[in-house]
Order: structure tokens, then C-alpha cells, then sequence
């Protein structure tokens, strides 16, 4: 059996070496008898602490970059995913029904012969899947996460395609560690020039940012795996293969 997620899996394990590397070099650099050398060591300086301020910011970014690429990526897969084992509408889940049906509506498409061709549910299906695909990362973001992520936007994709129940108002537990919202608030700040990178880093200790990062990718990890029992139980269909697993 093909695994689930390859890519998403793999682009965790790059963006968390990503960030392990750095938060190492950080690491160093934090230390009062630091110093920059450069030219043989013939220039040899302390390392400015505004400058390992702004280091620490950079931690916000990279870890946000994370969520957002691995989201993106994740859709991909359930995109293709679903779109490997369906054929049409008709098979889908209460929530993918819904979810392809507002495409449509909302498609600025003219309506032809060409795009309403017959048996329609299929029709319907493949260009809900193709307007997926041909969409580039930054459109995707947007679509899929509203530009903004966090353990709610998370959550209410998961919802969307049926990983969960539309009867459930807010994330479980293990998808909603508060590291999301603080490492995209923190993110906004930056990038909306409310904070700059000197003040934030200044106000953020090293030992809490590594926190974050673990917290992060732990929650990344546990959405992947929530993802990837909904595929392997088919559940993205109207009537699952497989009957879900009891608690």
C-alpha cells in the first residue's frame, strides 16, 4: 500500500531540522562571550545583542512559514488523495458535498456545455479538483486558510472535508496548543510593522521559543495523523470502506 502524506511528513521533518539548526546557532550566539569572526579571524567582534534580538524574531517567522507550508501541503494530499478513489459528487461525504457545491456557486466560470457536461455530479467533482490544482501556493493559502493560520483554521479545514464532525465547535485539545496563535500573532506583528524585529526578540526569552517550536510541530504532527486516519478509513465517502475505529 502507498504510504499517506509522504510529502507532508517530509516537509515536517525539513522545516523542523530547518528550525533545530538555527535555534543551535541561536543557541550560541545568546551566550554573553560571543563573538562574530570573519577574514582568517583578522576580524574578530562581539556579537551585537540587537542583532540576536532580531535573531530571536526570526524565530517567529520560520516557524510560521512551517505551519503555513505544511497546511498547504496537506490539503494537497487530501486533494489528490480523494480525488484518486472518487469518480463524482455522489460518492462524497455530507461536508465534501457541501464543500464542492459552494465552489460551484461560487465560480465566476460561466456556465457551458463545455463545464455542465453529463452525468454532472462528476463533472462537478472534477472541477472542484481541478481549480484546486491549478491554483499557485499563495492562492492556496488563501483558499484554504484564509491567509491565516492557526489551530482554529486548522480545525475548521479539517471540519470541511469531514475529519470532523460539523456537530464539533472548536478543535480537540491535541490541535489547539496556544504556540499557533502566539507564533501567528507574533508573526502579524512583524509582518504588519506593528513590532519590530529588536522590541519583539527583546521580549522573548530562548527557552520559551524552543517551547513553541516543539509545541508546533507536535501539533502539526497530530493534525497529519488525524489526516491520515481519515484517509486510510475512507471516510471522505459517503459510505466509509472502512467503519471508524472505536475510541
Amino acid at each position: 500500500m502507498t504510504p499517506l502524506l509522504p510529502l507532508t511528513k517530509a516537509l515536517l521533518r525539513s522545516r523542523a531540522r530547518e528550525l533545530l539548526v538555527y535555534l543551535r546557532f541561536l543557541q550560541i550566539a545568546l551566550e554573553n562571550d560571543a563573538r562574530v569572526s570573519a577574514r582568517g579571524e583578522r576580524l574578530n567582534l562581539p556579537l551585537d545583542k540587537a542583532l540576536t534580538h532580531m535573531m530571536k524574531a526570526n524565530v517567529c517567522l520560520l516557524l510560521y512559514s512551517a505551519m503555513e507550508a505544511c497546511m498547504v501541503q496537506l490539503l494537497d494530499e487530501i486533494h489528490d488523495a480523494i480525488g484518486q478513489n472518487c469518480q463524482g459528487v455522489d460518492q462524497l461525504n455530507g461536508q465534501l458535498v457541501l464543500m464542492v457545491a459552494r465552489h460551484f456557486k461560487a465560480s465566476k466560470t460561466s456556465v457551458t456545455p463545455d463545464n455542465t457536461n453529463t452525468p454532472l455530479h462528476e463533472c462537478l467533482f472534477k472541477a472542484w479538483l481541478l481549480d484546486w490544482q491549478d491554483r499557485n501556493q499563495r492562492e492556496k493559502r488563501q483558499a484554504g486558510l484564509s491567509g491565516s493560520v492557526d489551530s482554529l483554521a486548522i480545525f475548521d479545514q479539517l471540519r470541511r472535508f469531514g475529519v470532523f464532525s460539523t456537530d464539533m465547535r472548536k478543535p480537540p485539545a491535541h490541535l489547539a496548543h496556544s504556540a499557533l496563535q502566539s507564533t501567528k500573532g507574533r508573526r502579524n506583528q512583524l509582518a504588519h510593522g506593528e513590532r519590530s524585529f529588536t522590541d519583539l526578540g527583546q521580549s522573548l526569552a530562548f527557552e520559551e521559543l524552543c517551547r513553541d517550536v516543539r509545541a508546533v510541530f507536535q501539533t502539526l504532527k497530530s493534525v497529519a495523523q488525524e489526516v491520515q486516519v481519515f484517509l486510510q478509513q475512507q471516510r471522505y465517502l459517503a459510505v466509509p470502506a472502512f467503519a471508524p475505529m472505536e475510541a
